[in-house]
């Protein structure tokens, strides 16, 4: 299963990427119509939503900040 996580904020992306780069997560950067797009791939639709979970908590976003959670398809 993949997912694609999309911002416009270059400073979320690379935050992002990081943070995937660390867990040892396998995605692909991007670029897409005027914003940054990450893609996971290999994980499971359990491991995904946890990963999205750990995001949010780390990253300390609030509901106005989700940008790149609410966006991941």
């Amino acid at each position: 299963m993949a997912t694609t996580i999309k911002t416009s904020s270059k400073n979320y992306f690379n935050k992002i990427q990081k943070y995937l780069y660390n867990k040892r997560v396998f995605f692909t950067p991007s670029l897409d119509l005027g914003g940054y797009a990450l893609t996971i791939f290999d994980l499971s639709e359990v491991e995904t939503t946890s990963l999205l979970n750990k995001m949010t908590k780390h990253f300390h976003l609030s509901p106005k900040k989700q940008e790149p959670l609410a966006l991941a398809a």
